[in-house]
């Protein structure tokens, strides 16, 4: 009976060191995370592998399974120290050892920091912490883009470098060539065009000077034809107002003159018509020379008229 009791005891006490070896109390000092992996592969990942922060192990995986109806997404949760800050927009990656292929899940905070990782999505039971980028794939994924970048640009080399562009290559050459000998025969007719155009130029620029002395003189001259001018259109200003002024009086002269003509004239009108008058009883008496001899008859008396 004592055997078997201390064989008990031996048993418990063993499985209670290898849980306390196995580090199976910092279960409750520690905070959990959840993360979906679906882009890299957890090759290598076991239960108890370690969560590190900056190479440091902060935690260790305590579960992971592949979810239903997705199987390129798995689940796994994640057992951190409390004392870890794990901020908003932390990331977790998988980092796999060359040797040993043994995986483990590194914690990327973001470098300009932030407040801790605290909201629990709806229908999760604590954080969730999203799957980042591992450093050998982005480098991975450079290479490749490189590998791309390159065979494209070897593609297009081969095409420069076809049959048609190397005949369009050659054809070109052959008429700079052409060119070129054309150039080289009419570069001494190039240069006396050169030294014509230099001599002309000179020539120009002594007729410049002399162009600029006649422009003096004839701006000299200008100024006093201008000042001539200036002075005669003063005199004649003067000029105008002075026949202004005299046809001014002369103009009173005249409607003065005017006025005593028409009046001359008027009493001229009236003689006139007098002298008319008397012409016409002039005449009325020669045309009966008998009245004019006896006087008038007894008939044409008028009232209180008598002959004498």
């Amino acid at each position: 009976m004592r055997i078997g009791l201390a064989t008990l005891a031996l048993f418990a006490l063993l499985a209670f060191g290898l849980y306390w070896l196995a580090g199976g109390n910092d279960d409750k000092s520690g905070k959990r995370y959840l993360s979906y992996f679906q882009n890299q592969s957890l090759e290598g990942l076991q239960i108890n592998s370690d969560v590190r922060m900056q190479g440091i192990k902060v935690g260790k995986v305590i579960d992971y399974a592949i979810l239903p109806g997705e199987a390129h997404k798995v689940r796994v949760l994640m057992l951190v120290d409390e004392r870890t800050p794990v901020l908003e927009g932390v990331k977790a990656v998988v980092a796999r050892h060359m040797v040993t292929g043994l995986a483990n899940i590194d914690l990327e905070n973001p470098p300009q920091g932030g407040a801790p990782l605290m909201r629990i999505p709806e229908g999760e039971r604590y954080p969730v912490i999203p799957e980042g980028v591992p450093k050998l794939t982005e480098v991975t994924n450079t290479l490749e883009e490189l590998g791309a970048s390159s065979q494209e640009a070897l593609t297009r080399f081969n095409t420069l470098l076809s049959d048609r562009n190397q005949r369009a290559l050659d054809n070109t050459l052959a008429n700079l060539n052409r060119i070129t000998g054309e150039l080289a025969q009419t570069m001494p007719e190039l240069h006396e065009a050169v030294a014509s155009a230099r001599r002309a130029a000179d020539q120009v620029d002594g007729l410049g000077g002399d162009a600029r002395e006649v422009l003096k003189g004839a701006d000299d001259r200008l100024a006093r034809v201008a000042d001539d001018t200036a002075a005669t259109l003063a005199a004649a200003r003067t000029t105008l107002t002075r026949v202004d002024g005299e046809v001014s009086g002369l103009t009173g002269q005249v409607k003065l003159t005017a006025d005593l003509a028409g009046q001359d004239i008027q009493t001229t009108a009236q003689s006139l018509r007098q002298a008319g008058d008397a012409l016409q009883d002039t005449g009325r008496a020669l045309a009966n020379p008998a009245r004019v001899l006896y006087g008038p008859s007894a008939k044409s008396l008028g009232p209180g008229e008598t002959l004498r």
